[in-house]
């Protein structure tokens, strides 16, 4: 039997990176300057790829794996999975703040998580895995892109301050209220295996080290969109 066991930045990695970004540039540039109805009838086909992926994955998780999780940690409350939640109800006319929060988060977590991803195999899992985030990229790209949406300067704030003052505390209580293994946002206990966040102390004291950290990625994220309003002038 060949060893499926995955390897960080392998020729098959590298490949799902580069089709990833492949499809994530192409389809939000073809898509730009298209007319009302077809943009819409993506936007759908977007969406709907994006909440079949959210509805499926504890499917997945709980009947398909070789080593089932629990089914509280198969809840969509990561990061990622709300990032999902957003951008396909973005996509489906939800309101401007979904956009919003889905651009920072997404573009930072699901590009940072895409390039180390959390997998030991190349399995279900690992298509799973690149499927999830890859949409949300391609979503996000595609509201941005072909669409004609964009943050600006104050959103960097903004989502910093839901994301700080109202989502964390939410999912911190609701880790509270499931119990073990709840662990969403890694905010009772450190992942599993070698990390970053090895070098943080132990959670939910680490926020004190990730919260700058994510404002200034979101600070990151915005510059191209800075320097573009700067030319402008």
């Amino acid at each position: 039997m060949a060893d499926n066991t995955f390897v960080l930045f392998s020729n098959l990695h590298l490949l799902t990176l580069f089709v990833v970004v492949l499809i994530c540039i192409i389809v939000p540039i073809k898509m730009k300057g298209a007319d009302q109805k077809s943009l819409d009838k993506v936007s759908k086909a977007i969406a709907f790829i994006i909440i079949a992926h959210v509805i499926s994955s504890p499917i997945k998780d709980q009947f398909l794996l070789e080593n089932p999780y629990h089914w509280v940690e198969t809840l969509p409350l990561h990061m990622c999975d709300l990032s999902e939640i957003f951008v396909a109800w973005f996509l489906l006319g939800g309101p401007k703040i979904c956009y919003k929060i889905a651009f920072f988060w997404g573009m930072a977590g699901a590009s940072i998580a895409m390039l180390t991803p959390d997998i030991e195999r190349y399995d279900i899992e690992y298509i799973y895995f690149y499927i999830g985030h890859g949409m949300i990229i391609l979503g996000i790209m595609y509201a941005t892109v072909a669409l004609g949406n964009r943050p600006v300067l104050r959103d960097v704030g903004l989502v910093s301050l839901i994301t700080l003052f109202i989502l964390l505390p939410t999912i911190y209580l609701i880790n509270i209220s499931l119990g073990e293994p709840a662990n969403f946002w890694y905010l009772m206990k450190k992942p599993e295996g070698a990390n970053p966040m090895d070098f943080f102390p132990e959670p939910p004291y680490h926020l004190l080290i990730t919260t700058p950290i994510a404002l200034v990625t979101f600070c990151l994220i915005y510059i191209p969109f800075l320097i573009k309003d700067n030319f402008k002038k």
